[in-house]
């Protein structure tokens, strides 16, 4: 993990800290000096999410980051329990549809960035106050509302566009989603608890995956595997909750 310069100050002097990061970097304090050096990475042939995002052009930059194009493990996460839920569904002895799997991988990168527009929609006066956030094209006025809105407009309708190549029933399903999608920003206003709406949130796939191919809902598979998916996002955003507050408060030391 690369720490990145987040308003740094100053470093005292009574400060002393060692942090190791193999294959990123390492940064030094001590009483009289910070040192930072990098690690040379070996070049991809493969661009990365973020280096297309950089190299796109300005006007359309601001968009793509509005979607969190350059973030793209938000969508990995958001698919993962739809395979799952797809294949588990898949009759015993056949592989799983590379249709329904393209759908849903088209889909929740659609799904993922609209939710990620109305994050930003609902918080941005909030992000304008965060150093980690302030950064973001509606916190610093990159794009304004009124554009935001309408970027959401073709996300969703696409979306719904990919939503109706399913059986009404797992339209229905999908559709229900959105009260979640659209609450999960106030969950983290008013409540203690957000992890737990983003995980209802983010597995609605491993309904929607068997609805999909089967039709209906009457089996409990589906509802085992959102649970145990849902404990898993538990996990994994409360660990990263706490990774953001301990990285954004090692770069400024303070003495006793």
């Amino acid at each position: 993990m690369i720490i990145r310069s987040i308003g740094v100050r100053r470093i005292p002097q009574c400060a002393s800290v060692l942090v190791n990061y193999s294959s990123s970097s390492e940064v030094y304090y001590n009483q009289k000096r910070c040192i930072s050096t990098s690690i040379r990475q070996p070049m991809s042939l493969i661009p990365t999410a973020s280096s297309l995002v950089a190299a796109s052009p300005p006007n359309i930059k601001p968009y793509l980051q509005l979607m969190r194009v350059d973030k793209p493990i938000g969508t990995w996460l958001l698919y993962w329990p739809c395979t799952w839920s797809i294949a588990m569904a898949t009759p015993a002895g056949q592989l799983p549809s590379l249709y329904m799997l393209s759908l849903f991988g088209t889909g929740a990168f659609l799904m993922r960035s609209a939710g990620c527009v109305i994050n930003d929609l609902w918080d941005k006066d909030f992000d304008k106050q965060v150093e980690r956030t302030k950064l973001r094209p509606l916190a610093c006025g990159l794009l304004s509302e009124k554009q935001a809105v309408g970027l959401l407009a073709g996300l969703l309708s696409s979306s719904l566009a990919i939503l109706l190549q399913l059986n009404w029933f797992s339209v229905a399903v999908g559709a229900s989603s959105m009260a979640l999608v659209v609450g999960y920003p106030l969950a983290k206003r008013y409540t203690y608890w957000p992890q737990f709406i983003l995980g209802l949130t983010f597995n609605w796939g491993a309904l929607l995956g068997w609805a999909a191919l089967k039709g209906d809902l009457s089996s409990s598979a589906p509802f085992w595997m959102y649970a145990a998916a849902l404990q898993w996002t538990l996990v994994y955003d409360t660990i990263y909750a706490h990774q953001v507050a301990f990285f954004g408060e090692i770069i400024v030391l303070s003495c006793p």
